[in-house]
């Protein structure tokens, strides 16, 4: 069934690769469209003319990671441009503050009464050992603003921590978390994917002894001997180093995970959580809006995830659908 659109669509992304299946998609269906590059972009609060039929928020956190640090608050401002035009916006600015916003995140986690490991937020390295004194080693600092485990550091005691604290980068907002560390059990973790207010599919990741970046996508990927400088080239073809599976979340678990979509705005993501191999209890403790759907998806899920995506954007974009 053909779909005229009254404009085209935008996709707000600034990665050269994270786009190009639902572009490839989009192209297969004749849909006009354009990639709204927004890490060299300008906008007029002015110019009051809605020019997208709606909008795909993809911006990620990583961006800084990707020499795009200005992305990281430009976003927000854009997004709120298009929203006030009246312009859809899936994934609106709402939800990019959750996927931006580590320490926001663990709020959610506490408002909905959510389990998650335990959690100091801080905004001074002066802070990280008072901070280290109410929580049990081994222990995670993880800056605020991350994307594809960046700067994550794990200490197994504190006098590890104590040899560090001075030296550590808490990222880009120089904001971070001091987190109890939760051995999952089989150094597993389940990453459950939602789109409009409906379950997906979950995956099971296995991830090698070390190492934080668990995107489950081939073209998050970055070689173990990659040296500093291409961390953000995020390359295509990388070798994944991580055990992927589809996977029955239980009920319960995914009804959590609905509830937390729907109250930071996600109208596409995906939640992580581990099970504790100490006590079998499930931890979330990961919210994102931003999915690029696990690689190999037909091999891995039995579909691809790609052509439902884009059904939903028509949907929203011809009216017949809205987003959170």
């Amino acid at each position: 069934m053909s779909v005229t659109l009254s404009a085209p669509i935008g996709i707000l992304d600034e990665h050269p690769e994270w786009s190009a299946r639902l572009i490839a998609e989009l192209q297969h269906r004749r849909l006009p469209f354009e990639k709204i590059d927004h890490s060299n972009h300008a906008f007029d609060p002015r110019d009051r003319v809605p020019r997208y039929a709606v909008i795909v928020n993809r911006t990620s956190p990583s961006s800084h990671r990707r020499g795009h640090g200005g992305v990281l608050f430009y976003a927000e401002p854009l997004l709120a441009h298009y929203g006030a035009l009246g312009v859809p916006v899936i994934n609106p600015v709402a939800a990019y503050r959750f996927e931006k916003s580590k320490a926001l995140q663990a709020g959610l986690f506490e408002r909905l009464g959510l389990r998650y490991p335990r959690t100091i937020v801080l905004n001074h390295r002066d802070q990280i050992l008072k901070a280290s004194e109410g929580v049990r080693f081994p222990v995670l600092v993880k800056p605020n603003v991350g994307g594809s485990g960046a700067l994550i550091e794990r200490f197994n005691s504190r006098a590890e921590l104590e040899a560090r604290a001075a030296d550590l980068d808490l990222g880009p907002d120089g904001v971070a978390l001091l987190q109890e560390y939760v051995e999952s059990e089989e150094g597993a973790i389940v990453r459950v994917e939602v789109m409009d207010g409906r379950y997906l599919y979950a995956i099971r990741i296995v991830r090698p002894a070390s190492g934080f970046n668990l995107c489950p996508a081939d073209i998050c990927q970055i070689p173990d001997a990659a040296p500093a400088a291409d961390l953000g080239a995020c390359p295509v073809e990388a070798k994944p180093g991580l055990a992927v599976t589809r996977y029955d979340a239980p009920r319960a678990v995914v009804d959590q995970v609905l509830a937390l979509a729907r109250a930071a705005s996600i109208d596409i993501g995906g939640v992580e959580y581990l099970v504790g191999r100490a006590d079998g209890r499930v931890y979330f403790y990961d919210v994102n809006a931003t999915s690029n759907f696990v690689a190999n998806a037909t091999a891995v899920l039995g579909f691809d995830p790609t052509p439902l995506f884009a059904d939903y954007i028509v949907r929203v974009a011809t009216g017949q659908g809205e987003p959170r």
